[in-house]
């Protein structure tokens, strides 16, 4: 078991078992969303992950049509997990979101998968990467 959660603590997940699949994004939308030059973020099936908190939601259309909501702390802000209207048994959740000293990084799954490549900064460069996608 894992456990996910925000800035402040309010809000939290659990998830048990492996993830679907890891992945990196460097969509517009995952650049601003996350303040950084990518998103990285483990998909599990809703069935695993218990939710414990108020969250809050934002919802945007994607490129290709589909409704993304995302919940975050209505406190601190922190976007802890989201989901698509397109594969509505899945939850997406950040992978900073499992960021604690207690939790050795190499618990965690690594990405396999990365998506609008074509948008990747120059400098960034990762390694274990069996699928891509523009």
């Amino acid at each position: 078991m894992q456990t996910a959660s925000c800035n402040c603590g309010q809000l939290s997940l659990s998830v048990s078992g492996e993830p679907i699949r890891v992945s990196v994004c460097h969509c517009n939308a995952c650049q601003k969303r996350t303040g950084s030059a990518f998103g990285v973020q483990a998909r599990y099936p809703l069935k695993q992950v218990t939710f414990t908190g108020v969250s809050h939601h934002y919802q945007r259309v994607g490129d290709d049509g589909a409704t993304i909501t995302f919940k975050f702390c209505p406190h601190c802000g922190g976007n802890l997990w989201f989901t698509m209207d397109v594969m509505p048994d899945v939850v997406a959740i950040p992978l900073g979101n499992f960021a604690d000293d207690a939790v050795h990084k190499s618990q965690l799954a690594a990405p396999s998968v990365v998506v609008y490549q074509d948008r990747c900064h120059d400098w960034v460069k990762l390694e274990g990467i069996d699928e891509v996608y523009d």
